[in-house]
């Protein structure tokens, strides 16, 4: 049986990594030096779709560790609103897998005008932006050929963690993201069971918090991409504030519980919402959960084992509903939007 194309990115993302380490040049120690100046006091994130969600991750760590506001800016502010700012004291992140998306090419330059310290991260060596921008991030996943991108989204987590631990001085990260590779290939001998989860339903929530919420974000698109079932991603906090009470027999859970305090404020949660629903699926590094990952000793690499896992799932899940992954309804590689 010949794999899928988005099946073969998906478990490429080991050797992804391993490449990665080998090749990776990007400015991690110049944006180190203008946060640790102080010459950077905010972020601005601008993305699509997966980038999005990665960029709504990466609001969730510059906060928890650097102290850094970061705002997420819908691209139409500038190219549809025309709103004006003052961005001297801005690192503007634009995140876009192709590179080419026409209303991030115009929100970088806009932006760059407005007086802020410019980022790009892709995976187009090519884009536009790159002779715009004063800062670029090569994701080094690899030519991105399926729709439903998955490679590029692991490789822009893996960069925005590394960056990070970079600003804040922990050379360690090194060391673990180079035997990355290795502890995810010895994780993927477990593999998630598609039979788990009953594919008659097509509704429900994905419960997260902190950085698990970004991940939920990402986890609910490929729902909609690949498996056509409106799976919506809800804080596991923000639920309890009207949304549960949507919450009905014929309606699945994912609860997605990361290795921190916010997973154990999940685990919390999810007692309550067993009143419900008995359709809960637990993603956890709890044993004898669902959807079990093996924690690592670095907890935000923890997010690239559950995306590492989820991936290859969720294609083996859309399969077994009578859909082709490779050919997502409606959708093509590059939107274009402004």
């Amino acid at each position: 049986m010949v794999k899928s194309l988005v099946l073969q990115e998906a478990l490429s993302i080991p050797s992804v990594i391993e490449k990665f380490i080998s090749i990776d040049n990007n400015p991690y120690l110049e944006i180190a030096n203008l946060i640790n100046n102080k010459k950077i006091k905010y972020l601005v994130t601008v993305a699509r779709g997966t980038s999005d969600c990665a960029a709504l991750y990466s609001s969730y760590i510059f906060a928890k560790y650097l102290g850094l506001p970061t705002y997420s800016m819908p691209p139409s502010i500038i190219t549809l609103e025309k709103s004006k700012f003052n961005f001297s004291e801005a690192l503007v992140i634009v995140i876009s897998q192709s590179g080419k998306s026409e209303d991030l090419v115009e929100c970088e330059k806009k932006s760059k005008e407005m007086g802020a310290t410019t980022m790009l991260i892709t995976n187009n060596e090519n884009s536009p932006i790159i002779n715009e921008a004063h800062y670029f991030f090569n994701m080094y996943a690899g030519e991105e050929k399926s729709v439903a991108a998955t490679k590029t989204f692991v490789q822009t987590l893996l960069i925005l963690i590394k960056l990070v631990y970079l600003i804040q001085e922990k050379d360690e990260i090194n060391d673990h993201i180079k035997i990355l590779s290795d502890f995810l290939l010895n994780d993927s001998q477990n593999q998630w069971d598609t039979n788990l989860v009953d594919p008659s339903i097509n509704t429900g929530y994905i419960l997260g918090r902190g950085v698990g919420f970004a991940l939920s974000n990402e986890i609910s698109l490929k729902f909609k991409e690949l498996c056509q079932e409106m799976i919506e991603p809800f804080s596991s906090a923000e639920v309890m504030h009207g949304p549960k009470s949507l919450i009905q027999d014929s309606f699945k859970i994912f609860m997605l519980s990361m290795n921190d305090k916010s997973g154990l404020s999940v685990i919390k949660d999810s007692k309550e919402i067993t009143n419900y629903t008995k359709l809960i699926y637990n993603i956890s590094s709890m044993d004898n959960n669902n959807f079990y990952y093996t924690p690592n000793k670095i907890s935000e690499l923890d997010s690239i084992t559950i995306m590492s896992k989820f991936y290859p799932w969720i294609v083996r899940y859309a399969n077994k509903k009578g859909l082709d992954p490779d050919n997502p309804r409606y959708l093509t590689k590059v939107t274009q939007t402004y």
